[in-house]
């Protein structure tokens, strides 16, 4: 189904889940449909990480990864976006490096 362009995997690993492909959306006429399905997730990841941030005082890489089942990279990503909307700021550097919640 995958090689026919019916289906897409969304993550990797554990987290892996196959979804309708952009094309049988598309042969649907119901884009949003497909937005919707692989979008929403995505734009609730910095909602996710303010609320563990709110419980815990600060959050590190290691946690936003476990808490979004996301590659490092993209956990990184997530913090600088939310440090550079002046959410957070970063203590520390490397892998003790943590962000705290601006007051």
């Amino acid at each position: 189904m995958i090689e026919s362009g019916l289906v897409e995997a969304n993550g990797n690993g554990k987290a892996r889940v196959y979804i309708l492909s952009a094309k049988v959306y598309r042969e649907q006429d119901n884009s949003v449909g497909y937005v919707r399905q692989t979008g929403i997730d995505r734009l609730k990841y910095e909602e996710l990480v303010l609320k563990l941030a709110k419980q815990q005082g600060s959050v590190t890489r290691d946690n936003v990864r476990e808490l979004l089942n996301i590659s490092d990279s993209q956990a990184y990503r997530v913090l600088k976006r939310l440090a550079e909307k002046k959410k957070f700021i970063l203590i520390g550097k490397g892998r003790s490096a943590r962000y705290e919640l601006i007051k």
